[in-house]
Order: structure tokens, then C-alpha cells, then sequence
């Protein structure tokens, strides 16, 4: 009988769970020997674990509702990322799995996606998966439409299917001028652990705890399909990537951030928002300034002046320089 059976045997004969300090007593192995394996057990659903830190027990079986790998399929249309994420986070209950650095991360990349294959895919259903191990969270959409190489062929004009890739992940490019700022796909593959792209058969990987990219064939020749996986306990705060590629756009005092937008001519989506507000929650006041913004779209407004001022009602959120058309729709959001 290896290590794992006897772990596994002690935890089943147990009336009260086994703690990681009574296993490596009994085996006579490393805490760190001994955590891993448990680990492995319950990212197997063999065991699962109750309590937090040295104080925590293990017991047989998964948790009485616990749900470690969810799979859905969504009509496309009228679908909204942001009620699909909040249905994945509430029933995997992600805030007790996974750190709040993972949780942004996670929240950034997976509506950046899903919102992708809504606006684009042109396909009849969306596949969603996630999963949490030991170790990550990870999450895969699917749709069967046109495919992200080909729409961007289409709109660009452009014939080589590399030459399209290559074009995808420049930031800034995108097929639906209205309601995209093309930073989706830029942005989602650089805060995530690994990104992989699979459509027109193709597929590209970036490996960002590696700093490496693959590019290989796959069967996959119709729609696009996403993977990206994400640490559970990543250090990686997503502001810090944002500021990495996008400069200076804060001005920063005790209570108070002023927030530039000068150099957007546009903001139309809910992403672009979010990236905006993230950091910010302990600050009282945010004042934005829209100098030289030309236009506003809806869901960025809405995320603003209704989403972000409800969630945090004490808050103050002011701005100036803004233009008629971007006031109505900033006034638009708050009523």
C-alpha cells in the first residue's frame, strides 16, 4: 500500500477527519509530503477539506455541494457575460477557492471571453467549462461559428490565416468597432497564467509563467475555442499588468484619484471600465476626466455610474471635460 492508500485509509476510519499533522505523525513523512498528497486526493474528489490553515480536517469524499467542474451550454443570443459569471462564481463559490487577486483575474479574462464569442462568434451556443484543482482554476469557451482568424480576415481584409493571427493580438484591433476596443484579447493574454487560442487549425499558446509561445496545428477548423488557466494563490495583481502597457492615466492623493482619459478617443465597453476601477475600491472619491473623449458606450457607463456607484454607494464618483454626447450617456447610466 503506497502513501496515498494509507492516507486515504486513515481519513475513511476516521469519525472526526484527520488533520495534516496527525497524518505526517502516523507516516512519518514532510508536512509538505503530506499536504501534496492531499492535494492530489481532493482535486481527485476522493477527500475534501474543512477548516483553514494547521486547524483543518480532512475527511472521505467530496463536500456535501460542492462543485469543482461546471458545464454549460448557453443560447448566444441575449446572453450576458456578466450573469454567466456571476452563476460560475456563486455556485462554485469562488471566493472560498481561490485568492482575490485570482478572482479578478479570473473575472477580467473569462467576461472578456465570453463576451468575444457573443459579439463575434455569430454561432448559435456557447460551451463553457470550469474547473478547480489543487492547484488552478481553469476555463474553456467554445463556439462553432465563424472563427476569430477568419472574422478578422473578413474585416481587415486581409488573405493569410498567420498573418490574421499575428493581427489579433496586436491590442487595439478589432472586428466590431461600436462595442470593442480590440484590448480583450491583448489584455486576457498577458494577465493569465497560460492563454490558448484555438480556431482555423491553429492553435497559439502563450505561456506566461515560462515567458514562451507555441504555435502547432489542430483539427479544430470551425469556431474558436478559448483555454486559460489561472494560479489559485497568484501574487500577479492584474492593475500591475494594466499599468505595465497602458502608462500613466492616475493621479493618485490620500482620498482622492483622478482618473485621465485624454488619450482614449473612444471607451465603449464593460472591460474597459472595470480596467479603469481596478485598485481603486479604498479610495473615496473618483473624479474622471473625459478631455478629448469623443464617445461613450452604454455598457461603460452603466459599469461606472450604475454598477460601481451601487456596489459602493458611499463613494463619490465625479467628472468633467466631457462633451454633450458623453454627458447624456454618463447622466443616462445614473438614472
Amino acid at each position: 500500500m503506497d502513501t496515498t492508500q494509507k492516507i486515504l485509509a486513515i481519513i475513511k476510519r476516521s469519525k472526526d477527519g484527520e488533520t495534516a499533522e496527525a497524518l505526517e505523525c502516523d507516516l512519518g513523512h514532510s508536512r509538505q509530503y503530506i499536504v501534496r498528497l492531499l492535494g492530489r486526493l481532493i482535486s481527485e474528489g476522493k477527500i475534501h477539506k474543512r477548516g483553514k490553515t494547521r486547524a483543518a480536517k480532512y475527511y472521505p469524499g467530496k463536500s456535501k455541494g460542492e462543485v469543482n467542474n461546471l458545464e454549460l451550454i448557453k443560447e448566444r443570443k441575449g446572453l450576458s457575460e456578466n450573469v454567466v459569471f456571476e452563476e460560475v462564481r456563486k455556485r462554485m463559490q469562488l471566493e472560498r477557492k481561490i485568492n482575490k487577486n485570482c478572482l479578478t483575474i479570473f473575472d477580467y479574462a473569462f467576461t472578456e471571453m465570453l463576451n468575444n464569442a457573443i459579439d463575434h462568434s455569430q454561432s448559435k451556443k456557447v460551451w463553457i467549462n470550469v474547473e478547480i484543482d489543487n492547484s488552478n482554476i481553469a476555463f474553456v469557451i467554445k463556439d462553432l461559428g465563424i472563427g476569430a482568424i477568419e472574422s478578422v480576415k473578413q474585416h481587415f481584409k486581409i488573405s493569410d490565416d498567420f498573418l490574421a493571427l499575428e493581427h489579433l493580438f496586436k491590442g487595439k484591433q478589432t472586428t466590431a468597432e461600436e462595442a470593442h476596443s480590440g484590448q480583450g484579447i491583448f489584455f486576457t493574454s498577458k494577465v493569465v497564467d497560460i492563454y490558448k487560442l484555438s480556431t482555423s487549425g491553429m492553435e497559439f499558446t502563450i505561456d506566461n509563467k515560462r515567458a514562451d509561445e507555441l504555435l502547432k496545428d489542430v483539427r479544430q477548423r470551425k469556431g474558436t475555442t478559448v483555454k486559460c488557466k489561472i494560479k489559485k494563490n497568484t501574487r500577479r495583481k492584474i492593475k500591475e499588468v494594466f499599468d505595465k502597457y497602458t502608462g500613466d492615466d492616475y493621479e493618485f492623493n490620500q482620498n482622492i484619484v483622478k482618473i485621465n482619459l485624454s488619450k482614449y478617443e473612444r471607451l465603449m465597453s464593460r472591460s474597459e471600465a472595470k480596467r479603469l476601477l481596478l485598485g481603486l475600491d479604498q479610495y473615496k472619491i473618483l473624479d474622471f476626466n473625459f478631455q478629448n473623449v469623443s464617445e461613450v458606450g452604454q455598457g461603460f457607463c452603466d459599469e461606472i455610474f450604475r454598477v460601481y456607484a451601487n456596489k459602493y454607494p458611499d463613494k463619490i464618483l465625479s467628472y468633467h471635460e466631457a462633451s454633450d454626447v458623453v454627458r447624456y450617456m454618463i447622466e443616462r447610466a445614473r438614472k
